[in-house]
């Protein structure tokens, strides 16, 4: 028994470290991401409802990963917060409309709240949910709160 269980556990160690049967397979991409995405999406921008400013660093074009910083312009805080989200195409379809849809998440430690922002690129304009999750709330069905943000480009 203990020379199988030695065996099994060297083989899936050695799958894990492998990481080929773990890894996606980005090849299976509904379209390759347009190298233009990078310079439509990275840097500065802000949306009219919380004025946070977002700056996204970068854009991976094989797994669609952005990352970036987040920072309040005003409130009790000023610290600055990593984001991370993604970034997907598909080909147009004929007669349906067509956008590049886009997230991004951080923590927001401070307060032990999580922001998301699920929605798509047009444009020039970022349009997202905003989706707040608190840890503390006055009732239970109040832990998340959604907004709906426009986000414009910082010169």
């Amino acid at each position: 028994m203990k020379r199988h269980s030695t065996a099994l556990i060297a083989v899936t160690l050695s799958t894990v470290l492998e990481g080929n049967s773990w890894a996606a397979d980005y090849t299976k991409r509904a379209q390759t991401l347009d190298p233009s995405l990078q310079a439509r999406l990275v840097g500065r921008w802000t949306n009219s409802v919380d004025r946070i400013i977002v700056e996204i660093t970068s854009v991976d074009l094989t797994s669609g990963q952005l990352k970036g910083k987040e920072w309040p312009t005003s409130g009790p805080s000023s610290e600055v917060h990593d984001i991370v989200g993604w970034v997907s195409a598909a080909p147009v379809k004929e007669n349906f409309d067509n956008v590049i849809p886009v997230s991004f998440s951080t923590t927001l430690y401070e307060y032990g709240t999580l922001p998301v922002w699920a929605g798509f690129l047009r444009d020039d304009r970022i349009v997202t949910m905003h989706y707040l999750v608190w840890p503390n709330r006055a009732y239970a069905w109040d832990h998340i709160s959604a907004f709906q943000e426009t986000w414009t480009r910082i010169p």
